[in-house]
């Protein structure tokens, strides 16, 4: 798994973007810059937002802690490369929970991934739970130590187990012992319960045969506590003459929470500025308007960023409408294309006339010439010279004839061929297309010239309602805040003004109750102390919890009384309570054997795992031996790590193991380091190896020791991201001497 890109608002973070890179990643930034709010929300991304944690003392929950300072809603993408594709995982608000809707889609083609959903991510895609992530692969700040649980167990006795890890030793154990603690767990369990009820059997089968003793004895037991109770009875009466010099007290009491709720309220009006605030439901107005605004903000953004390509487009549009041809509107277009379609269609039909009238009248001329010189030979004599002349002048005629239509034929066929060439068409067919395609391109750039218009008045609309919420924030603000200048300010000035207020209500209500509870105390006076003739021989407490206790036991005795007379009636009790006896006996041996068999089972379990750890233990020592010796240069070379992941460090020449309490800071970092690198070795999967997270884990290496704890991440960063955060520059420094790759 490689993440690609986070987009986020988150804690402070407002919809902003962390492109990332495969291999290692150096991501310089300052302090309140987002380094772990940027590992909380990709951890939230992964394994969900625990809604149900609350907050406590000294403790936010990350619902708390990461709400966005924006007042944006908490929401969040985490664009990542997952078996071979892209895939985009969103969380936002749903409903009043944060981060509670969930989509998981493929990049490419938006298709839901069908085996994610808002539980699974990260046991899917990361191959391990929460826990077991946090403790190998996930290095918060100041978070390097790693603790023992039960799930890292399990992955780490799968390494050196062919069985499945779906349960670990100290589970079983666990479980086991639970069931021990069932049947006995010193006065609780089946067999202490069964024991008690078999002795208060036996004894309402010693009850049963001495009901007489019984009864006596609850006689005995009501008079003596009757005989008490009248001796509390009189001390309650000495305590409620001294009311009258307790009203002295309570008078004091009043006026002294009375003064202290005036005092608080005149503190809290000294900070209300000279002029007021606004009335709280203009002021809860105005904090729904900063969010409108921000609102206002990203759209106007956006609208922005569109106006430029739109008017490039126009522009494109309007120069492939050009033409060399036609101009104008597309009516105008088309009546040029129907004007040279008429025309050229009545030089066609000149032509044709040109054509017919070439032949015909040359045809008529000639058949009256030959005509007359026939009709000049035949007749001879006088007139035989007419005859031929009329003749010549009809050849002449039919001469001329033919050679003026024939020049009529050409002047109309240049004529179409001059109308179609400065249409630049072969025919009129291509005029129409022509025209056609004239008309679509002046569509096309009305039609982008309209979304240009629409998008700048979008733009507009945006700026005008931008200026709105401003001028109404700067009005609103301006009373009691004018200093502000910008969003932020607005939001935070209307922010402390309804904190004051609810105070002030607060305070006022406090006021209102110390005045009442005043008058209510003054009403009776101030109240006198005065002498009693006998003062109470006990506390009043004491009088009172004994008076409630022989109320009580009271009770109790008459009650047995009235059931061991009720029971001295019956018939039969003492063998029911006999065979109940034997039966609760037959129980008891079964728990007991239950017991024994429970024991031999732990002490087995017990030795099964101190050899499975003997198994995992040494190969866990092992690699993180291999990286602490790289991470110190040589210096150190072993590691012992226990069960309860206690650890300790060996140096190469050193024949004693000291534990990481003795060892420097930043040794110890190193340390807990190499055990980190050596977990996600043994305890992730390694076919789709998920990213290695490190929030400021390098900030207690000194110059010498970050070489080479840079070079092991290099090198771990061929199989596996890592994303390294850090709010110093040193680690970008050592990267550029080497050439090393990095995110800024």
């Amino acid at each position: 798994m490689k993440i690609k890109r986070m987009t986020a608002t988150f804690g402070s973070l407002d919809h902003e973007t962390l492109e990332l890179e495969e291999g290692l990643n150096i991501l310089t930034l300052p302090n309140e810059g987002g380094k772990s709010t940027w590992c909380a929300f990709l951890r939230v991304m992964l394994y969900g937002l625990n809604t149900r944690e609350r907050d406590k003392k000294g403790f936010l929950a990350d619902k708390t802690r990461y709400q966005p300072w924006s007042g944006a809603a908490m929401e969040g993408e985490l664009l990542c490369s997952w078996r071979g594709r892209d895939i985009l995982i969103r969380r936002y608000q749903k409903g009043s929970t944060p981060m509670g809707g969930f989509e998981a889609v493929y990049a490419d083609t938006g298709a839901p991934v069908a085996e994610l959903n808002a539980d699974n991510v990260g046991d899917v895609m990361i191959g391990v739970s929460r826990s077991v992530y946090e403790r190998s692969a996930f290095l918060g700040q100041s978070a390097l130590t790693v603790s023992q649980t039960p799930e890292l167990e399990k992955r780490l006795a799968a390494v050196v187990s062919s069985g499945e890890d779906g349960v670990s030793a100290s589970q079983v154990s666990d479980t086991l012992s639970d069931w021990r603690r069932k049947r006995q767990y010193h006065t609780r369990g089946a067999i202490p319960t069964l024991e008690n009820r078999r002795s208060e059997l036996e004894l309402a089968l010693d009850n049963a045969r001495d009901v007489t003793t019984q009864i006596r004895n609850s006689r005995l037991n009501i008079d003596r506590y009757e005989e008490l109770r009248a001796k509390l009875k009189h001390q309650l009466d000495l305590y409620k003459a001294q009311s009258a010099s307790a009203q002295a007290d309570a008078y004091g009491r009043a006026a002294a929470e009375l003064k202290q709720a005036q005092e608080q309220l005149q503190k809290l009006e000294e900070q209300v500025p000279e002029g007021g605030f606004p009335p709280k439901k203009a002021l809860e107005q105005g904090r729904d308007e900063v969010a409108l605004l921000r609102s206002v903000d990203a759209s106007l953004k956006q609208a922005g960023k569109e106006v430029p390509p739109a008017k490039a487009a126009l522009e494109s549009a309007q120069e492939a409408a050009q033409d060399n041809v036609f101009s104008g509107d597309a009516a105008s277009a088309r009546a040029k294309a129907q004007e040279v379609r008429h025309s050229v269609e009545e030089l066609k039909r000149q032509e044709n006339t040109a054509t017919r009238s070439r032949w015909l009248f040359p045809l008529i001329f000639g058949v009256l010439a030959i005509g007359g010189a026939g009709w000049a030979l035949l007749a001879r004599g006088s007139a035989f010279l007419p005859g031929f002349g009329a003749a010549g002048v009809l050849a002449v005629l039919a001469i001329v004839f033919g050679i003026v239509w024939s020049g009529k034929k050409k002047k109309c066929a240049a004529a179409i061929q001059k109308a179609l060439a400065d249409c630049h068409a072969a025919d009129l067919a291509a005029v129409d297309a022509h025209a056609e395609d004239y008309c679509a391109r002046l569509a096309e750039a009305d039609r982008l010239r309209a979304d240009l218009e629409r998008t700048e008045k979008a733009e507009a609309d945006l700026t005008q309602q931008r200026q709105t919420h401003w001028t109404n924030l700067r009005t609103l603000v301006d009373a009691f805040a004018p200093e502000v200048k910008d969003v932020f300010g607005f939001s935070a000035a209307i922010t402390r003004a309804l904190t004051l207020l609810d105070s002030l209500e607060k305070a006022e209500e406090r006021q209102e109750n110390a005045q009442r509870l005043f008058d209510t105390v003054a009403s009776h006076g101030k109240g006198v102390a005065g002498a009693l003739a006998e003062q109470p021989a006990m506390p009043l407490e004491q009088a009172q919890a004994g008076f409630q206790e022989a109320e009580r036991r009271l009770n109790q005795y008459h009650n047995e009384l009235s059931m061991a007379m009720g029971y001295n009636s019956a018939k039969g009790g003492a063998e029911a309570i006999q065979a109940e006896i034997e039966a609760i006996d037959q129980q008891l041996e079964h728990y007991h054997l239950d017991y024994d068999a429970l024991g031999i089972a732990l002490e087995a379990l017990e030795e099964a795992d101190a050899e499975m750890r003997n198994r995992f233990s040494p190969e866990l020592n092992r690699r993180a031996g291999i990286y602490l010796s790289q991470l110190t240069g040589g210096r150190y070379a072993k590691v012992r790590l226990n069960r309860e992941m206690e650890a300790g460090a060996e140096e190469r020449d050193g024949v004693a193991t000291r534990d990481v309490i003795s060892l420097s800071r930043g040794t110890a970092d190193q340390l807990w380091l190499a055990v980190r690198l050596a977990v996600c070795d043994l305890a992730l999967p390694q076919d789709e190896p998920c990213p290695l997270v490190l929030d400021e884990a390098l900030v207690n290496f000194d110059d010498q020791r970050l070489k080479p704890a840079l070079e092991l991440l290099e090198q771990l960063s061929q199989r596996r991201q890592i994303l390294l955060f850090t709010c110093q520059s040193r680690e970008q420094r050592a990267m550029d001497e080497r050439g090393g790759r990095h995110a800024q």
